[in-house]
């Protein structure tokens, strides 16, 4: 769980209004990490150990997400 430690991660959908988070702590006991925004240090929240590990939720390294809208007559 060390390698975690200010590794960086996209949110597949935005949280607190960022999708790009740093990781700030690894609590390792209660496999917990502790995520801030890159824009907003400010802005941090905890997760389970779990989540992160989510591709549906969590893509590692700093991506940008390109949201397609088709409009089916």
């Amino acid at each position: 769980m060390k390698k975690y430690l200010n590794s960086k991660w996209t949110s597949v959908k935005k949280v607190k209004g960022w999708r790009h988070y740093e990781i700030r702590t690894v609590f390792k006991k209660k496999k917990q990490l502790e995520l801030f925004a890159a824009c907003d240090k400010k802005i941090n929240f905890i997760i389970k150990f779990d989540e992160i590990q989510n591709p549906e939720k969590w893509i590692p390294g700093w991506k940008e997400i390109v949201i397609l809208y088709i409009l089916i007559i």
